[in-house]
């Protein structure tokens, strides 16, 4: 069975999650790609240790690893609140979506509980320097990716199985 399959998202809480990751993790690694398993992390790590995710999104299978589903909705109301700034850029043989914090008053962290401000600085420190490659390999070795089925809901029951930040 899939947990949590009508995502209950707290948007202030989402969007200041992306905001905390542009702002401490964001070096010439910080891609769309890699903001999605930081997003990844933080849910899944928290829902294993309290039974909630804190974004409230589920997250779909997809070949770079677990993505967000609401995450291009959050990124769009972001720049179109002059919050956040995002360029494409050329990268390898495509392209990759970089961001910049244009307005750091707008990030809150009032909003986060001190367990999940916690995790967010672990995540980043842990994360932060790691290549986008490397992050979606380790995502794709773990239960929640490994299985879902492509396209569908990863389901955060197999959370319990993520390794990183365990006490």
């Amino acid at each position: 069975m899939v947990e949590m399959a009508h995502p209950q998202i707290d948007e202030r809480i989402y969007k200041n999650a992306v905001l905390y990751f542009i702002k401490y993790c964001n070096n010439q690694y910080l891609h769309a790609t890699k903001l999605n398993k930081l997003l990844y992390y933080l849910d899944f790590i928290y829902y294993r240790d309290n039974k909630k995710s804190v974004t409230g999104d589920v997250y779909i299978h997809q070949g770079y690893g677990p993505v967000p589903a609401h995450i291009d909705e959050v990124l769009a109301e972001l720049k179109n609140e002059g919050v956040i700034d995002a360029s494409i850029d050329s990268y390898r043989d495509g392209e990759c979506i970089n961001f910049v914090l244009t307005n750091i008053n707008k990030l809150d962290e009032s909003v986060f509980l001190n367990d999940q401000k916690d995790l967010l600085k672990n995540i980043c420190d842990e994360f932060g320097n790691w290549p986008t490659e490397k992050i979606v390999a380790q995502t794709h070795l773990e239960a929640p990716w490994f299985y879902s089925k492509p396209y569908e809901v990863v389901d955060y029951a197999y959370a319990r199985d993520i390794d990183f930040f365990k006490e």
